[in-house]
């Protein structure tokens, strides 16, 4: 398409109301790392390379990443993508899907910087999506997978047999 018709789309559809919602339609910004969609569990991802591992900040700062939830199971991830963006560069996003491939209404999504999350956790915070109330909190990190919150299993000592031999309680 031509860029007449891109400012066309543009200045038309910006802001307009489609099934109850507002349309936010903004020129890509050729400075920001492209967008992959389609990546396992509904992660909508940018940007690829070396530097700290999701969720954690590159040096100071603090938590870059935020769980969602209570969101319909019918609300798109490029939705959510659009209602993010308004608080910062957003690395990625991942909608969490069950095995039947439907929508489990929460998830996480990763900011460039801790600011960004703390910003979006504040503004997002029980604000209604598709009619319902959003939650959003910073990523708790002694929840999180790579917290090495397992149990250590110890075996204890005995002679492995109990005191009725194996012949049951009557």
């Amino acid at each position: 398409r031509t860029p007449a018709e891109a400012r066309a789309a543009l200045a038309g559809l910006d802001g307009a109301e489609v099934d109850g919602r507002k349309l936010v339609v903004e020129y890509e910004d050729p400075g920001k790392a492209s967008e992959v969609k389609g990546k396992g569990k509904g992660a909508v991802e940018a940007g690829k390379g070396k530097g700290a591992p999701a969720g954690k900040a590159s040096g100071k700062g603090g938590i870059r990443r935020c769980f969602f939830h209570n969101v319909l199971y019918e609300t798109t991830p490029g939705y959510l993508m659009g209602r993010f963006k308004q608080f910062g560069t957003v690395v990625a996003l991942d909608l969490w899907k069950g095995p039947d491939g439907r929508s489990r209404g929460m998830g996480t999504v990763e900011y460039a910087h801790p600011a960004e999350a703390r910003a979006a956790a504040e503004g997002l915070n029980w604000t209604d999506v598709d009619g319902r109330p959003m939650g959003v909190d910073l990523e708790d990190p002694s929840k999180s997978a790579d917290a090495g919150a397992l149990a250590v299993y110890a075996p204890m000592k005995g002679k492995g047999k109990s005191k009725d031999k194996g012949k049951g309680k009557g």
